[in-house]
């Protein structure tokens, strides 16, 4: 792809936007789907992600998958997965593929939900909606804790906002790292970085933090050492497909 220049004017922008992206998430909103048609849809879709997946990222990136061997010893157990947030397109089927042959699923904002083609079958392939409302945490957190207790791997994206191609690491937002420390899982990262004729994504892990200290400084432990760790692997990327320019004020 041809070089292009993005401007930005701070690391919480959002610079990839849908018509319906402030849409609230409906006070009703159901994050477990039961039934046999339910899992029947979701096992088709989810497979139909692994293969589109395992097209765009090999076929079309070139993408070659560094230390996922480290995942291999948790493949029994719950695990979060921290990545860079660079892939428009791509970044619903990584953590789909890293997790394989166990059922990932991916935090990720009702803003997703609005996407074409991919926003209603998002909770189909795996994509767990953040809640909005007190009443929906409580609702949300069951569920999660629910997929922690059958051993299921959940990505994250710190970063939030996507922005295409971007070869450093943005500041986290606050709250990323609750559910490792409230669940007691251990981190891994994935860190995506560029290529002229390639990419390479690096899985670094697995991370913990002092169990004897408060949550919060659990948390603040983690965002440390993940950020670290991710910026320490940009320094891979040798090449910008996309130059960001922060807008002079």
């Amino acid at each position: 792809m041809r070089q292009r220049v993005q401007e930005y004017t701070d690391f919480g922008a959002d610079l990839v936007t849908t018509s319906r992206q402030t849409t609230p998430l409906p006070p009703d909103y159901e994050w477990a789907k039961t039934g046999l048609w339910a899992a029947f849809k979701s096992a088709v879709v989810y497979h139909t992600m692994k293969q589109v997946g395992r097209l765009y990222w090999r076929g079309v990136l070139h993408a070659r998958l560094v230390g996922r061997e480290k995942l291999a010893p948790y493949r029994d157990q719950a695990y979060f997965l921290y990545g860079n947030h660079t892939q428009p397109f791509g970044d619903p089927f990584m953590p789909i593929l890293l997790a394989d042959p166990q059922r990932a699923y991916t935090l990720a904002s009702a803003a997703n939900l609005g996407v074409p083609f991919f926003g209603p079958i998002l909770q189909l392939g795996g994509g767990v909606i953040l809640p909005e409302t007190a009443a929906q945490t409580r609702r949300f957190l069951s569920y999660l804790r629910g997929l922690v207790k059958t051993g299921a791997p959940v990505a994250v994206y710190p970063e939030a906002h996507v922005w295409p191609y971007y070869t450093g690491i943005r500041p986290f937002v606050t709250g990323a790292f609750h559910y490792p420390v409230a669940f007691k899982a251990p981190v891994f990262t994935f860190t995506t970085t560029y290529q002229k004729h390639g990419v390479t994504v690096y899985v670094d892990g697995p991370f913990t933090p002092d169990r004897t200290q408060p949550a919060q400084v659990q948390r603040k432990q983690l965002a440390e050492v993940v950020h670290s760790q991710m910026a320490s692997r940009t320094q891979a990327s040798t090449y910008q497909h996309v130059i960001y320019r922060r807008r002079a004020k």
